[in-house]
């Protein structure tokens, strides 16, 4: 009797310790566009641009209602080094289907939203403001899919 209760015990204590355990994903290549201002610079005159996301590999941990999301470049190119920037969202919007959080700066609004059932990493990007006088510096929006596979 005694054995089957401590077994019983056991069991909803390790159950409990791997419930707590946080998600982790490492993700693939991203595929996206963005949206660029024609060679006429006026508003109508836009075009979806293919961007060169070689080097990138996301990451997304998941631990409750933490989310964070590791976006950049992991191999150095010619002439610039290795740029990562992890974003951690303590309270990010989470439901039975997916997990998202926004992040917003000076000229910059960015959405993350990791799909569980897919395991796929979604970024919209958008630019608020125009930081140089120069309208092609930035892309106006960019939207970036990327697969990922638990860790």
């Amino acid at each position: 009797m005694w054995r089957s209760v401590g077994c019983v015990l056991l069991l909803l204590t390790t159950t409990g310790a791997a419930i707590a355990e946080p998600l982790r994903f490492a993700c693939d290549t991203p595929h996206g566009k963005r949206v660029e201002l024609g060679v006429s610079g006026k508003n109508s005159d836009i075009q979806w641009i293919e961007d060169d996301l070689d080097t990138v590999r996301p990451s997304v941990a998941i631990d409750g209602e933490t989310f964070s999301v590791t976006w950049g470049t992991s191999v150095a190119t010619e002439g610039k080094g290795a740029k990562l920037t992890t974003y951690v969202f303590a309270a990010a919007h989470r439901t039975a289907a997916s997990v998202f959080a926004t992040r917003i700066d000076e000229s910059t609004a960015e959405i993350f939203r990791f799909y569980f059932a897919s395991k796929s990493l979604y970024k919209l990007t958008s630019r608020l403001a125009d930081p140089s006088p120069d309208s092609k510096a930035a892309p106006f929006v960019a939207t970036y899919l990327a697969t990922c596979r638990n860790q």
